[in-house]
């Protein structure tokens, strides 16, 4: 990775993770089996390809490794979800001016906890769109179609990639783009990182 990427956002991949390789279960139930870790900043982050490929469902995300579990074992916070419920309801609560003092002293307690684990996979994100270059393979991880990146960089003057020109592969393309290239958003698009 880009060195000034890696020190603004302190992302280092971890070739020796014991996560390598384990057949895991994420927080929505699917399973994946880790290709890649890497730190970002405080947290793990595990780059997962589907155990069983789904048509429908995206065969390559990202997860922080505290919220997967393996080998039998739980998560190592395994209520994160009922936690980002709870967050989400105090914060209304705090941003309209009704939360009790108790409730605003748990909602910061629960944003502090929580952040690490969704800015890490951002961030992440962000890092591994800033590297695509053209030829490489990408996936719009909500629609599952893929293709291969022709322009990585269509809007070269603005401060980070917001879109990318992209061939998608015949099986995605439709009668009004007959020749599949279209600008993707980033926001949507991961990197296959030559796994798929």
């Amino acid at each position: 990775m880009n060195n000034d990427l890696d020190s603004a956002l302190q992302i280092t991949p971890l070739p020796g993770s014991d996560w390598l390789g384990h057949t895991v279960t994420d927080l929505d139930g699917r399973g994946g089996v880790v290709r890649h870790v890497y730190q970002v900043d405080a947290v793990q982050v595990a780059i997962l390809t589907a155990v069983v490929p789904n048509p429908g469902i995206c065969p390559i995300w990202d997860a922080p490794v505290d919220l997967l579990a393996r080998d039998g074992e739980k998560a190592t916070v395994p209520h994160f979800r009922q936690h980002s419920a709870e967050l989400g309801d105090l914060e209304i609560r705090v941003l309209h001016g009704y939360a009790s003092e108790a409730e605003t002293t748990r909602y910061s307690a629960l944003r502090k906890r929580l952040a690490p684990y969704f800015e890490a996979p951002s961030s992440l994100h962000a890092a591994l769109i800033a590297e695509v270059q053209p030829g490489d393979r990408v996936v719009d991880y909500l629609t599952n179609r893929q293709g291969t990146v022709l322009d990585p960089d269509p809007l070269p003057r603005l401060s980070a990639r917001h879109t990318m020109t992209v061939q998608l592969d015949e099986e995605h393309r439709c009668e009004t783009r007959p020749d599949g290239i279209t600008d993707l958003s980033t926001i949507t698009l991961y990197p296959t990182l030559g796994l798929l």
